[in-house]
This record gives C-alpha cells, sequence and structure tokens, in this order.
C-alpha cells in the first residue's frame, strides 16, 4: 500500500500510520513488519520519522536494488 505523489505531504500517509498502529494495538500486537524497496529514500524517511528501524533483513528486488525490511514496535 501506498500514497500516491498527490497526497504526498498531506498527511495521508500519517493517517494510514495510525490505523495501522491502532489495529495493532487492538489486536493484541506490539510489533509490525514491512518491507520497503532501498531505493525509495522518501518512504525509508517517512518510517524512519514514525519509529521504523532497519532490522538487516534484505532480498533481492528490481534495478539492482533490494527491498529491506522494517520494524517498528508500538505500546499495547
Amino acid at each position: 500500500m501506498g500514497v500516491e505523489p498527490n497526497g504526498w505531504g498531506r498527511g495521508v500517509g500519517s493517517m494510514l500510520h495510525e490505523a495501522f498502529v491502532r489495529q495493532l494495538q487492538a489486536d493484541g500486537l506490539t510489533d509490525g513488519v514491512l518491507e520497503c524497496w532501498e531505493a525509495n529514500a522518501r518512504a525509508q524517511a517517512f518510517y524512519a520519522r514514525h519509529g521504523w528501524r532497519p532490522d538487516g533483513f534484505r532480498r533481492t528486488g528490481p534495478l539492482g536494488y533490494d527491498y529491506i525490511r522494517l520494524r517498528v514496535t508500538v505500546p499495547i
């Protein structure tokens, strides 16, 4: 899932992230995991601002760039 470029900078991604965190909490979970294309610096910066950190796992992606795995821990 992602936000279309015309929605960037309008808080849409942050609202989606907040909904994801609320769903984790409602389900009694504390950890979120996702993969991000290594070449997508904008997405990585967004996730970093929201507490996501790379966990060292990567897998082959297109155009010579890997996918990296990010994790976040949220309070219940």
